[in-house]
């Protein structure tokens, strides 16, 4: 986490009297300077410039993956003048190869252009290396767009959630984010739906002393961002084509999202049960999706195991397209109930609804049967 916390120190402009003792909290967090978004390769170069003067970055890199944005990667480099690297994955050695790279390190900040594997290798990357990064998403699939948070490939082969360098910059060029497929919106979509669920485990947690008090402000961003997208017409993205209004509703989410994480410390108001029961399906059935549409039929699950209503995300899913989530990728239910079981050791210490519930197998057939209509 960026920020420290102080116990025992003064605020400013309180003065403590000899024989009492003040006691304040301070808490130092990191917070995004911009979010711009524009429209075509000029002005996305243009606005990137801007903010890297205005940051007094000299000079910066770029990196991206080594397939569709290594084209605009190279063009934004270009116009910065800076060089353009290639992320080849997302594992352990990608984050270390992008750290010790000699353009990053020689340069004032790291421009980081793709999609979530891209973004997070080098929100780590800067975190090790010290380095500034400004993140230039060119799909909407997750909330680590504005994130403390990156998920790489540990040497064990398993994805691992890890601190990494909160980006000091989002800048969006929605003529890239349009050309994306629409199973991505949809993922990021899935993200999204799942923020109530994750907050009700998290005062689920504290109410039980598994968990400091839950933060107010982190709460509120975590819901209106999830409220953005349930109160949004979605039919189009079930059409295959996502209107851009709908697409800047995604982004907006995404973004609070990333700062409720900032705001509260950690994952919490994002991540949730219904995370705990994607790691377990990566783990069980590795590929069977992507993150988004597995956390979105986690979320309908565990909503149900929370006693709170499920419908409104299944109608959100189904209007967005989201068939083969709503049929809970073609497991059967023994196989869920499985990665059900699973899903709470995927992080020890986590406490959600998994660990208050009775996990049978009648009330897990029960469950699954459900939310799969």
């Amino acid at each position: 986490m960026s920020g420290a916390g102080e116990m025992g120190a003064t605020a400013p402009g309180l003065v403590s009297e000899p024989d009492e003792a003040v006691s304040v909290f301070r808490r130092f967090m990191e917070l995004p300077r911009y979010l711009r978004v524009v429209h075509g390769h000029e002005a996305l170069a243009g606005t990137v410039g801007e903010i890297c003067a205005q940051l007094g970055f000299g000079s910066v890199a770029v990196a991206s993956g080594t397939g569709f944005t290594r084209g605009p990667a190279e063009q934004l480099a270009a116009a910065l003048s800076g060089e353009a690297l290639q992320v080849q994955g997302n594992a352990t050695s990608d984050v270390a190869d992008l750290a010790g790279a000699p353009s990053l390190t020689g340069s004032d900040a790291l421009v980081a252009i793709g999609g979530g594997r891209t973004i997070d290798v080098a929100k780590s990357a800067c975190e090790r290396a010290g380095r500034p990064v400004i993140v230039v998403p060119t799909q909407l699939t997750a909330d680590g767009i504005a994130s403390p948070v990156a998920v790489i490939r540990g040497e064990s082969g398993a994805f691992e959630s890890r601190h990494s360098r909160l980006p000091i910059a989002v800048a969006v060029d929605m003529d890239l984010v349009e050309r994306a497929p629409a199973e991505r919106a949809r993922a990021g979509l899935g993200d999204l739906l799942a923020n109530p669920c994750a907050l009700r485990d998290w005062r689920r947690a504290a109410a039980a002393g598994r968990e400091e008090e839950v933060d107010d402000f982190a709460a509120l961003l975590s819901q209106v961002a999830a409220d953005l997208v349930y109160a949004t017409n979605v039919m189009t993205l079930g059409a295959g084509e996502p209107a851009p209004a709908l697409l800047e509703r995604l982004l907006s989410g995404l973004v609070l999202s990333g700062l409720a994480m900032e705001i509260a410390g950690s994952s919490r108001p994002c991540s949730g049960s219904e995370h705990l029961v994607s790691h377990a399906l990566d783990q069980l059935h590795p590929g069977t999706a992507t993150h988004g549409e597995q956390v979105a039929f986690g979320t309908l699950l565990c909503t149900l195991l929370q006693g709170e209503d499920w419908r409104p995300a299944r109608e959100c899913m189904a209007a967005a397209g989201m068939a083969s989530a709503l049929d809970g990728f073609g497991l059967t239910t023994d196989e869920w109930a499985a990665v059900v079981r699973a899903a709470s050791a995927t992080r020890p210490g986590r406490y959600t609804v998994l660990d208050e519930v009775e996990l049978s197998e009648d009330v897990l057939r029960f469950a699954i049967e459900e939310v799969r209509g």
